[in-house]
């Protein structure tokens, strides 16, 4: 029988993907069944882009979900690590698929934790790298590498001027960008006061990344989403709207 679900790519983890999502569902080892997701109404893509989640699932408001798997977790991790996050997924399609049940990881999620083998809301598939980060923080005392952002932050500011230190031995941390090592913040950053975690909508600029955002749908939202606004550093028109998911906002969802 051909496997439900539809193919967004030729990507082979989009095919691995929904062969396995059919194993879940009309196999015996999970309590998931096609009762409580319809594969029909479900795409499996493959980002390869993604680098801050192993996986999205995200709605087009009709029941429609696109489940979209990170080509980097899987080439890192391999394709046993990626059969965790798509049926973390597989839940989130669920949500998707049944009315008034809410999305998100409230309790129509974590009920199907343990059921699923689930590690919650996040989970780590392989060790991160000072290559996967745009700024990385480097303990100045000898513990060398310890973490670091994809996109600048008040934790990145907090870094460069001496307030943010080494959780291990409380040193001093040196930060690298992608020109070097950062001694001062940036005078185009002086005046920027949001961290991306504060954020529900972000705006992203094609050439400085992170830009700004709105904790909730508002005015400026909707002119960025619809392309009337431009990045003030750069004078770039090329900006885009992401939800707290990482979802691009588009003037459907408007």
């Amino acid at each position: 029988m051909p496997a439900a679900g539809h193919l967004g790519d030729s990507h082979e983890l989009s095919e691995c993907a929904r062969q396995y999502a059919n194993d879940v569902l009309f196999g015996d080892e999970w309590p998931l069944t096609p009762d409580h997701v319809d594969l029909i109404h479900v795409t499996f893509e493959t980002s390869t882009r993604m680098e801050r989640k192993h996986g999205v699932c995200s709605s087009d408001g009709n029941g429609n979900s696109t489940i979209r798997l990170s080509e980097k977790t899987y080439e890192r991790a391999g394709f046993e690590a990626m059969q965790e996050t798509i049926r973390h997924e597989l839940v989130h399609a669920y949500q998707h698929q049944t009315p008034g049940v809410d999305p998100g990881h409230g309790e129509s999620f974590t009920q199907w934790v343990e059921p699923l083998d689930l590690s919650g809301r996040c989970s780590t598939h392989y060790e991160s790298q000072p290559e996967d980060y745009k700024y990385r923080f480097y303990c100045e005392q000898g513990c060398g590498f310890i973490g670091g952002r994809h996109r600048w932050s008040k934790a990145v500011r907090r870094a460069i001027r001496g307030n943010l230190v080494c959780g291990e031995c409380e040193s001093d941390l040196r930060v690298e960008g992608p020109n070097g090592v950062l001694d001062a913040v940036p005078e185009w950053r002086q005046d920027s006061s949001f961290d991306e975690d504060d954020l529900r909508y972000r705006f992203y600029c094609a050439n400085c990344g992170l830009i700004g955002g709105r904790r909730q749908m508002c005015k400026t939202v909707r002119r960025v989403a619809r392309g009337e606004t431009w990045c003030r550093d750069c004078g770039s028109w090329e900006i885009t709207v992401r939800d707290e998911s990482g979802n691009l906002v588009t003037t459907a969802d408007l």
